[in-house]
């Protein structure tokens, strides 16, 4: 088997599969860049919704182990999700604040993955797309966790579109050479 059908795989449509995958990556790359500030508000009430409903879900749970050495701590962890959660989603805008930096995480190890997952495919087509990708959200990653005096421009929807559109055009580029090495 060659080196283009182990990464396609058998199945000569596995490429219709990063192609769906570009397209959406690239759509919400530019859906991100046009609505940055939406997005950064929407990402804030989510995670404040999704914070009080764990930490009363934690309470609960905490009340039904009373006997359980952890009860304390769990209660405490339940009031903390919940409060915060409750903050967050009476004021977004924080909340989205504080998520750059949890952004900037992922895309530090999303760039570190698409690297290793690049040199792992280094002999088979594509694999550049890949790892031009990972520096890039790397490099991303890194502006938004040291806060780059030009950091303040880009708001994490910005950034996050921009990674998405790189990461939507490698995998665009790795479904059009599979299908024309098929």
């Amino acid at each position: 088997m060659s080196n283009v059908n182990q990464w396609a795989g058998t199945d000569h449509t596995r490429w219709v599969w990063f192609l769906c995958l570009g397209i959406a990556l690239v759509a919400g790359g530019i859906l991100a860049i046009m609505l940055p500030a939406i997005s950064s508000i929407a990402a804030g009430l989510v995670l404040g919704l999704v914070l009080a409903v764990v930490g009363i879900m934690q309470i609960v749970q905490a009340f039904r182990v009373t006997a359980w050495t952890g009860f304390v701590w769990g209660l405490l962890v339940g009031i903390v999700q919940l409060v915060g959660g409750i903050l967050i989603y009476l004021n977004p805008l924080a909340g989205a604040i504080a998520l750059t930096l949890l952004i900037a995480l992922v895309f530090i190890v999303q760039g570190i993955a698409h690297i290793l997952m690049a040199l792992r495919l280094r002999p088979q087509i594509g694999w550049g797309w890949l790892a031009i990708s990972g520096i890039i959200a790397l490099v991303a990653g890194a502006l938004l966790a040291f806060k780059m005096p030009f950091s303040g421009i880009y708001t994490p929807g910005t950034v996050t579109g921009i990674s998405l559109l790189v990461a939507g055009g490698a995998y665009l580029a790795m479904a059009a050479s599979s299908r024309r090495a098929h």
